[in-house]
């Protein structure tokens, strides 16, 4: 196993006997965990698939759940549903006394807003606030690999999964990604590993939460919206190294200014990754082949041709996932099989289709400026690009030497839609129209052949849709609705 001077042999052994700092709290020790549960009233506060996770995952370990959601009852229907099977009570429509009657804990999902009157009342009473991934980890026994950053998070995160399935090992991808970590532990509790994506706003309100191996690929402006300024949103993201142990792995992003000349905090042997120059320990390219450089061993990876995504941006979480994966004891043939076996994941940069002449490119996943302008990077000009959604307090005026050089038509939409064209105004050509189905169409109609229709908002989603993967979907069957006509 590489990184024996890391005694990463021991982390499991450690997580189990990790204790909440604040020594009064419920859950005393990870190996008590049904103890500690058992007989407590749990509000959860938010009912879409965290909450949902979080509520039955807590019942199945004994304890008095609550859930209160502000949506109707009628779209929460499925989950109310699976809720009840199991004895737990809720409140739609709004969050009320209800949920501080007699409460002990207080479980909050991602995107619930910290501010809220239900939590500050809370935190009056002196009760504690966790967050769904602190609650999942105090639940389970099995070690994490964590991944955050601004960009490229779900790629690495599921190329991470296939380095560790290659390897022969029983893991669950899961996280920010789209599926909750508590839904993991529900699942497949005696996983050998739980490999997670974990965002700012699931960082802000953990208390023991430590990985045994982490990575944080890069900071760019994102969700300033919520978190006011980069310093904080930078803040946010560091919370994930702040309780790892000298048994842990950091891993950062040593091409990144921000992160380059940062010592992460907590207390783990620090790795790096770079596309730029050579690291130790790390893994990193010299232009030709990714080098890895272990305190155990060292060698050559695999050609950068060979690897399985294309582009600059997918060589650097390449390189993080294959760090990440060495000093977690993977061996190199299997990182070498899973980074050129991958062939990437829904909604980045996904190809759908090409129709008379135009390729069609779902990269819903973009929901900030920083993913537009790798989306605009990877493809092939002349572009229509679709962008637009819920703004996120980002600026896209950032975009605007790239819009000019490799944009014929930007096609606004959404809450954003003036703001973008405000900040790009000059830059190319561009219309804003009422909602995404006018934009999809109007996309078409702009395109010519040889030209690439973009689907890459930088904008979160929830101004029209549940979330990203819905958006992308609306996208690709707009397309194939229109492959089936011209067939």
């Amino acid at each position: 196993m590489y990184l024996r001077s890391f005694d990463l042999e021991h982390i499991e052994d450690q997580m189990k006997t990790s204790l909440m700092a604040d020594s009064g709290t419920l859950i005393a020790g990870k190996s008590e965990q049904n103890k500690g549960l058992q007989g407590k009233r749990v509000t959860v506060i938010g009912l879409a698939r965290a909450g949902l996770a979080s509520a039955l995952l807590c019942r199945r370990h004994g304890a008095e759940v609550f859930v209160t959601d502000k949506e109707t009852a009628e779209r929460l229907s499925a989950a109310i549903g699976a809720i009840e099977e199991v004895g737990v009570t809720y409140e739609t429509g709004g969050h009320t006394q209800r949920g501080l009657e007699d409460c002990d804990l207080i479980i909050v999902s991602p995107g619930v807003p910290l501010d809220l009157p239900l939590l500050a009342e809370a935190r009056t009473c002196g009760v504690k606030i966790i967050s769904e991934i602190e609650a999942a980890y105090l639940l389970s026994d099995v070690p994490v690999v964590a991944v955050t950053g601004s960009n490229g998070k779900t790629t690495t995160t599921a190329w991470l999964g296939e380095i560790y399935r290659a390897a022969g090992m029983s893991i669950e991808v899961a996280g920010n990604i789209g599926r909750p970590y508590a839904d993991a532990v529900l699942q497949n509790p005696s996983a050998e590993r739980y490999i997670l994506e974990v965002s700012s706003f699931q960082l802000e309100t953990i208390d023991t939460f430590a990985p045994s191996v982490a990575v944080i690929l890069n900071i760019s402006p994102d969700h300033l919206d919520r978190h006011r300024t980069l310093d904080q949103y930078a803040r946010a993201k560091f919370l994930l190294f702040k309780n790892q142990a000298a048994t842990a792995v950091a891993v950062k992003n040593y091409d990144d200014p921000i992160l380059r000349g940062r010592e992460l905090p907590g207390l783990a042997q620090q790795m790096a990754f770079s596309l730029t120059r050579r690291v130790e320990p790390g893994v990193w390219s010299d232009g030709r082949v990714l080098h890895y450089h272990l305190p155990s061993a060292e060698g050559e990876l695999l050609p950068i041709d060979r690897v399985g995504l294309p582009g600059r941006h997918n060589l650097a979480n390449a390189a993080a996932a294959a760090c990440v994966a060495l000093a977690d004891g993977v061996t190199p043939d299997a990182v070498r099989q899973a980074l050129e076996d991958f062939k990437g994941i829904e909604h980045r940069l996904e190809f759908v289709a090409k129709l008379e002449g135009v390729r069609y490119v779902n990269d819903s996943k973009a929901t900030n400026p920083a993913s537009v302008r790798v989306a605009l990077e990877a493809v092939r000009a002349p572009v229509v690009l679709i962008m637009g959604g819920q703004d996120k307090g980002t600026d896209f005026s950032l975009l605007f030497g790239q819009v000019k050089d490799k944009v014929r038509r930007l096609i606004c939409t959404g809450q954003a839609a003036e703001l973008i064209a405000g900040q790009l105004s000059g830059a190319t050509g561009m219309m804003i129209v009422r909602d995404f189905p006018s934009a999809i169409g109007a996309a078409r109609k702009a395109a010519h052949s040889g030209d690439t229709v973009l689907l890459s908002p930088g904008c979160a989603s929830f101004d029209c849709f549940a979330d990203y993967e819905e958006r992308g979907k609306a996208f690709k069957d707009a397309v194939f609705a229109w492959q089936q006509k011209t067939a």
